[in-house]
């Protein structure tokens, strides 16, 4: 019955109705099996084996929301100093990687000024391919001011897509906001990203209509999916951590719905995730490279201090451990979209 399931979506258009089936009966390991394979031929097919690195740099700016989100310690009260991001950038590409994120926080008011003259900045020195993840922060005006500067794309994350749910979890922030942003994106042919973020307390049926709400932008080529963590001293300390089968069997079921989108890791995820990710049929791009303004204490990562409140983390040694134990392989280019 599940494998006729699973078919079904394949030989014809898949509904809302046949996913949350699918996603459901997924919960069982003998189907799960037969999902993840799948899912795995599909992404085999459309996106390729070989996966590529990107690099990140989050907390460029202050997070203005208030109240704070219920669950977010990702959050900083100061921008990064543009001088410090140049050097960042000059030491990512030293290291070959050709792709940047540029991300937090968000400012409902905007943040359109800082981030026109950040990007400004970085390409009076580099041609790396940025992507900017502001939250709703952002006008139409910018978005296209942010293509012509040669901004590859931007990130809208809703991460909850029920709107009880996200007024609960993010009281100072604006569902409504973040859904303008991909009709911004939209209008100006700028593709965009998404996030997810599971385990908050949404439901099956929530996350289906989550994806197919984001499959209609055209322009969506990546949605990363994070697995909430209850970090100590927020609201939501007490809540359940987000089991890694639920997020595999989401991701196995958004390579059905999303055939061509590349589905990451966000936070809350860990490197020892990566495998069962993959497996479920999870994309192609994988995040080797940070810049800190701490000097992280995780096992696996080489760090190289530029400066005391400047470290470059470096975790593609363990990663490409992990990714050529699976058959697979990972490169510094970065696919055109």
């Amino acid at each position: 019955m599940f494998t006729d399931l699973v078919q079904q979506s394949l030989t014809g258009e898949i509904t809302t109705e046949l996913a949350l089936k699918i996603l459901n009966a997924s919960a069982l390991p003998e189907n799960a099996i037969k999902l993840f394979q799948v899912a795995s031929r599909i992404r085999d097919e459309q996106l390729g084996k070989t996966l590529w690195w990107s690099a990140g740099i989050s907390g460029i700016f202050p997070c203005q929301l208030a109240p704070r989100c219920g669950y977010c310690t990702f959050y900083t009260d100061s921008f990064f100093p543009t001088e410090h991001i140049l050097q960042a950038i000059k030491e990512i590409e030293e290291l070959g990687l050709q792709q940047l994120h540029l991300s937090g926080g968000t400012n409902l008011q905007g943040y359109d000024r800082e981030i026109l003259d950040l990007v400004k900045s970085i390409r009076s020195v580099s041609n790396i391919a940025l992507e900017v993840n502001l939250g709703p922060s952002l006008t139409m005006d910018t978005v296209k001011k942010l293509k012509s500067l040669g901004v590859s794309s931007i990130t809208s994350s809703l991460e909850v897509s029920n709107e009880e749910l996200f007024e609960k979890m993010k009281p100072g922030d604006s569902l409504e906001a973040r859904k303008n942003l991909l009709e911004f994106c939209k209008k100006e042919e700028m593709p965009v990203r998404g996030m997810m973020l599971l385990g908050l307390g949404e439901t099956n049926e929530d996350r289906i209509k989550h994806l197919f709400y984001l499959r209609k932008f055209k322009g969506l080529y990546h949605l990363r999916f994070s697995r909430f963590y209850p970090f100590s001293g927020t609201e939501c300390r007490d809540l359940q951590r987000c089991s890694p089968w639920e997020l595999a069997r989401t991701v196995a079921v958004a390579r059905l719905i999303m055939p061509n989108v590349q589905l990451g890791l966000a936070a809350g995820n860990e490197s020892d995730d990566i495998p069962l990710w993959y497996l479920a049929g999870g994309g192609n791009q994988l995040l080797g490279v940070t810049a800190s303004r701490k000097a992280p204490r995780i096992s696996g990562q080489r760090v190289k201090r530029i400066s005391d409140d400047l470290f470059i983390v470096d975790k593609r040694s363990l990663l490409e451990h992990y990714v050529n134990g699976m058959g697979r392989k990972v490169v510094h280019e970065c696919p055109k979209y």
